[in-house]
């Protein structure tokens, strides 16, 4: 049988959409939107996007008759387990309320449900960025008011994970790994037995400093930048998360641009990478210990995984713990259809957001 899956992925600045058959991409387009489109209002944001979809939808003779499923990508929403969750009327208003955070995501599974509810089609999202498994042991930090939180690449990083234990012939639930993205923000997660128990928080500046996050800072001296600077919290989260590391240090989140200049000789573009590749080393050992060393594999995926340069740098540090492998770039939207394949044969139940 041949399962008709729409797949749907809102960006800050794009739509991106795909139609599958089964688990195999037929066709695919990344819709780009125009600045002064993005700068609305992302309820205002809903009428143009899901026009951009429908065209998508006419210009490639796919009727929403045909489709089996929708499967977007999932927005900020309350912590939950990873899996494959219907969209419901409470994920609906609280995508809609942003009271978990606000982010083009957030559309995705609101237009699904729309282009679905005419014609009796479930939609669901995958594994979002608030899956949150982690162990007790990993929450507590040093004061009491403060824990650590889980919001990392959940979709990417469980994706490469199934492929890996696949390629071992092992389901996802039998096999432990560490899977370092290293994207615009840098996230390592401890997978045990299909559960992700500990990772670091890409998005406010916890774990390695990435192209546009400053990473784990020292306590005391970011305290007295804050306050020699009088700064907000709002200014405090865009320094930490859209003006910290490479833009910071270099000018610019161009990893290619830093990466040729420290291989043409600049000491510190070179100084720039080696610090880098310390920082996600010493990442991985923390998850390492965390799987009491017991590691099926280290995988790397994610934009910058990519460099072979940066792979070699950090090699040194971790192969002792395990076996390397590179699944350079993401596959978004490949995971997420897998996802509902997934619901659609059976495989894994469609769970409830509670």
């Amino acid at each position: 049988m041949t399962f008709k899956i729409l797949v749907l992925n809102l960006g800050s600045t794009s739509t991106k959409v795909a139609y599958f058959e089964n688990k195999k991409e037929v066709c695919s387009e990344t819709l780009r939107h125009s600045t002064s489109q993005v700068g609305l209002p992302l309820l205002k944001q809903l009428p143009f996007r899901l026009n951009s979809i429908q065209e998508f939808l006419d210009e490639n003779g796919i009727g929403l008759d045909n489709i089996d499923i929708i499967s977007a990508r999932g927005g900020l929403l309350k912590p939950i387990d990873g899996g494959t969750y219907g969209v419901n009327r409470l994920m609906l208003d609280e995508l809609t309320s942003f009271n978990n955070g606000e982010h083009a995501s957030n559309l995705s599974a609101v237009i699904a449900h729309e282009l679905g509810r005419d014609h009796d089609i479930q939609a669901t999202i995958t594994d979002p960025v608030v899956v949150d498994e982690l162990i007790d042991e990993v929450r507590m930090t040093g004061l009491k008011d403060i824990s650590r939180v889980s919001i990392f690449h959940a979709l990417n990083q469980k994706a490469v994970a199934r492929n890996f234990a696949k390629k071992l012939g092992k389901n996802y639930t039998d096999v432990n790994v560490i899977v370092v993205h290293m994207g615009g923000g840098i996230t390592v997660g401890a997978h045990e037995k299909g559960r992700v128990i500990d990772v670091n928080d890409g998005l406010y500046g916890d774990g390695p400093m990435s192209p546009t996050r400053s990473g784990a800072l020292p306590n005391r001296a970011f305290a007295k930048y804050i306050f020699d600077n009088q700064l907000t919290l709002h200014e405090i989260n865009t320094i930490i998360s859209k003006q910290g590391g490479f833009i910071s240090l270099k000018g610019t989140e161009d990893a290619l641009t830093i990466e040729r200049e420290a291989l043409d000789g600049d000491q510190y573009s070179l100084d720039l990478y080696r610090s880098l590749s310390v920082q996600i080393a010493k990442e991985i050992g923390s998850r390492a210990t965390v799987l009491k060393g017991d590691i099926d594999g280290i995988l790397f995926t994610g934009g910058l995984a990519h460099s072979k340069f940066l792979i070699d740098l950090i090699r040194p540090y971790i192969e002792f713990l395990g076996d390397v492998e590179v699944y350079a770039g993401e596959e978004e939207m490949q995971a997420l259809a897998e996802g509902a394949y997934r619901v659609l044969t059976g495989e894994e139940k469609l769970k409830e957001y509670i």
